[in-house]
């Protein structure tokens, strides 16, 4: 399956850049420590009670993010590329109930350390997907920014501790 031609091209490719007053260390263990990951997946509002994360090249994920309303939404990948702690490369994609892909999206984050601080880097790039996933993938912006919202306060929980 590639990219139906009914996704626009502003919603193929997203890129998100935050920074954090924390070491890169830190923030890297954030995406990588399934209780961490747990904690700020997911847009506001929703929770993510299931992360299983394999966290080594072609690495198996699993984890369902659950709606305001209760409604589980189960997606799962696997790692492309681990290289701790400058860079990761994971592909997620999510099924239909007959088992084919909806769509699937490969997140490139890079981790660059700045004085004490890390700039992050997401690349999202949409690699297949039909047209019935243009509803979640518009809303794959503002998933994204909400869920680094939540990254960034346990981040300076975490460094408050």
């Amino acid at each position: 399956m590639t990219v139906a031609a009914a996704i626009p091209d502003h919603l193929r490719r997203l890129q998100i850049v935050r920074t954090f007053d924390a070491p890169r260390a830190l923030v890297w263990k954030m995406w990588t420590d399934p209780a961490h990951v747990a904690a700020w997946w997911g847009p506001e509002h929703f929770t993510t009670p299931v992360v299983k994360m394999d966290v080594s090249p072609g690495g198996a994920i699993h984890m369902v993010m659950r709606a305001p309303n209760g409604a589980d939404m189960p997606f799962d990948g696997r790692f492309v590329e681990v290289e701790e702690p400058e860079r990761l490369v994971m592909r997620t994609w999510v099924q239909h109930p007959d088992g084919t892909t909806w769509f699937e999206v490969e997140n490139t984050i890079t981790f660059d350390e700045a004085g004490g601080r890390t700039v992050q880097t997401l690349d999202a790039r949409v690699l297949t997907a039909d047209e019935s996933a243009l509803g979640p993938l518009a809303g794959m912006e503002a998933g994204w920014s909400q869920s680094l919202d939540k990254l960034e306060r346990e981040v300076v929980a975490e460094t408050a501790n």
